[in-house]
């Protein structure tokens, strides 16, 4: 176990430049790059909402100078969008709809919350003891495509959501941490170098078994957008992440920032701030369509 945690961490360590696309990308465009990790959406990434194949996978681990490359998949762990085929039907979602799925977020049409301590829930991400489908076939459950696919990694969003679900998931905080950890031992079976970054949530990390569980996490809206805007955030709210995700860096995990800013003095400005507590920036735009490349757009 050990051993392995090394590997892991020394793997996400050597990154030390990162690009973030969920939608509409340009296979050329990521290969390209220069980044020593890519973030991209397995599921619908790619033009006209497609999945990814293994081989379009492999393409992105090596970069154009010869040197590898690590890519994750976006996987929501506290919300389902109805435009995933993977989680349910249209008729399932209308009909016969699990217990688990929850009210439309208000801030992005066609993503439902999630009663996250649901084991159905659980199940539906992690599948049976082999990684298949609780609902049939031989398919793959969400998590274990990913690895079917080839990515290094897994990158979780929607951890946070464990706060808006409180009164549903009692001792909320513990549960997400429990389900963060069995999701990270489920992968690890299969393959111990599998990577566990955390986006958000940050809170969590005050607790050393979500440090120990993670190799890395990530902020959006750090010092910028946290109205979603692109107005500079309250200075306490700052402190308040930075003294947090200070301690994924003094357990070792890289902590990886984006802000989402357009104007050329803000890009400048996040920029500064974000290396100036030692952790990896990305600008890029919040829509997260488009790569934007260093030198060029920031």
């Amino acid at each position: 176990m050990a051993a392995s945690t090394a590997a892991r961490l020394a793997l996400i360590n050597a990154v030390k430049s990162w690009g973030y696309q969920l939608a509409d990308i340009e296979l050329a465009t990521l290969q390209r790059s220069p980044y020593d990790l890519l973030v991209v959406d397995a599921t619908t990434g790619l033009g006209a909402g497609r999945p990814f194949r293994p081989d379009e996978v492999r393409s992105l681990k090596a970069k154009p100078d010869g040197t590898s490359r690590l890519v994750v998949s976006y996987l929501s762990i506290g919300e389902a969008e109805d435009y995933r085929p993977e989680y349910f039907s249209q008729e399932y979602l209308e009909e016969d709809a699990p217990d688990w799925l929850m009210q439309e977020n208000k801030d992005w049409k066609g993503n439902r919350i999630i009663k996250f301590c649901s084991d159905g829930w659980q199940r539906t991400i992690l599948g049976d003891d082999d990684g298949k489908s609780v609902y049939g076939g031989d398919e793959s459950a969400p998590l274990y495509r990913l690895m079917d696919l080839g990515f290094d990694g897994v990158y979780l969003d929607r951890v946070d959501v464990y706060e808006e679900v409180a009164k549903h998931c009692p001792n909320a905080k513990e549960r997400m941490i429990d389900f963060v950890a069995r999701l990270s031992a489920h992968a690890r079976k299969r393959n111990p170098n599998f990577l566990v970054i955390l986006q958000n949530a940050e809170g969590l990390l005050r607790d050393p078994r979500m440090t120990a569980t993670i190799d890395a996490i990530a902020k959006e809206d750090l010092f910028f957008g946290q109205d979603h805007g692109e107005t500079k955030n309250p200075p306490g709210d700052v402190a308040d992440s930075v003294a947090n995700l200070m301690l994924a860096r003094k357990a070792g995990r890289p902590v990886f920032v984006v802000d989402y800013v357009s104007e050329t003095g803000r890009k400048r400005d996040a920029l500064g701030l974000i290396r100036s507590q030692g952790f990896l920036p990305y600008i890029g735009p919040r829509k997260l369509n488009a790569l934007w490349l260093p030198g060029k757009h920031f």
